[in-house]
């Protein structure tokens, strides 16, 4: 297998290259060509391109910025899979990331990518691999890294095509959840027929958007935190991902309504047979009765049932809710593939200290 680093070509190659891979691959949403196209416009980035071919053929694909992180007394230089290493940017969340791997790469691509960036590049320090499922931890390790893991998160979904017993989705819930559900419906239908109404091109699409983030940004303001559309550049991301022209998949806003009283939005993605739930905004009413969160989600459940997808995935997070609906699916995790160089081993060494030491507080208190 032959890999290389290189500077990333211009974008039109670059596209080309990558949506071929990801017709081979089972990549994902976050890895399509439309997140990661509308993620180098936005940003600007111009990231370094690992790529991996077998008999001339590319089997895999990754994009690595350069970052510069202060750490305890010393500075750490990076790599970010897929990401800036600069919050603002970062913040929107990539998930179900990972280098794009064809279907019938060989066996221990991801590792083999890894230990080439080691020999090819001896200035970086540790390497940032956001959202990347839990299994792929192995692939670091194999590649002789340390893995340093800075947060792991539940990954819960409904699984569509897989219900137990068969039937409607709506008949796997507990009887309380179904209860809530019924009464959720009442109150609600009292306004007037209850729909989801997807946006039926890219300027409602926006609109909805807008509209969504007025709604998402009131609920969270109220609570002390600024929300996930806070900053200009969070807002110019997702304007640039729905209304990207190019690359497989779709970003949905889908409005929830009541006779003629919104209720809230959804933002969601689709792509192959999966539903990605990624964000929402609700107007939420003072007893809050009609639950609009429950109700939006359970139509969108229901409607990408109908639409013949596979899964209904909440994406990380333990919010209630999720678990409530759905089931655990995996683990994602955040974590850093470091070197074994000593000052990141006196950083590892004070870092498990600190750990102990709070525990050792909270059993003290």
């Amino acid at each position: 297998m032959e890999i290389t680093l290189s500077q990333s070509t211009e974008l039109p190659d670059l596209a080309a290259s990558w949506m071929e891979l990801e017709a081979r691959a089972d990549g994902g949403f976050f890895l399509s060509w439309r997140w990661i196209g509308s993620w180098l416009r936005a940003t600007g980035a111009k990231p370094l391109l690992v790529t991996a071919k077998e008999e001339g053929r590319i089997v895999a694909l990754g994009l690595l910025a350069r970052a510069r992180r202060r750490r305890l007394f010393f500075s750490v230089n990076q790599l970010c899979l897929h990401q800036t290493g600069l919050a603002e940017c970062d913040a929107v969340m990539i998930e179900h990331n990972n280098f794009l791997v064809a279907r019938d790469a060989p066996t221990g691509v991801v590792a083999g990518l890894l230990r080439a960036l080691q020999t090819a590049d001896p200035s970086w320090d540790e390497i940032v691999l956001g959202g990347i499922s839990a299994d792929a931890a192995a692939d670091i390790e194999a590649a002789g890294l340390t893995v340093v893991t800075d947060r792991v998160s539940p990954d819960f979904g409904v699984m569509l095509s897989h219900q137990e017993p068969p039937g409607r989705w709506e008949d796997t819930l507990s009887q309380n959840q179904r209860a809530q559900l019924r009464q959720s419906r009442t109150f609600a239908e009292r306004m007037g027929p209850l729909a989801l109404t997807a946006a039926p091109g890219p300027s409602q699409a926006l609109e909805f958007f807008e509209k969504m983030v007025v709604l998402h940004t009131a609920y969270w303001r109220a609570k002390g935190k600024p929300g996930a559309f806070a900053t200009p550049f969070s807002r110019a991301f997702h304007r640039e991902l729905i209304t990207a022209q190019s690359g497989a998949g779709a970003a949905e806003l889908l409005e929830l309504s009541a006779g003629g009283q919104v209720l809230g939005y959804l933002y969601n993605f689709a792509y192959g047979a999966r539903v990605y739930s990624y964000q929402s905004g609700f107007a939420y009413s003072g007893d809050n009765k009609h639950r609009p969160g429950l109700l939006a989600h359970v139509l969108a459940i229901e409607r990408a049932g109908d639409r013949g997808m596979v899964v209904y995935d909440f994406l990380a997070g333990d919010a209630p809710y999720k678990a409530r609906l759905g089931r655990q699916l995996g683990q994602m995790m955040w974590c850093r593939g470091q070197r074994n160089r000593p000052l990141l081993g006196c950083e590892r060494a004070a870092r498990a200290l600190y750990r102990r030491l709070r525990r050792g507080a909270y059993s003290a208190g």
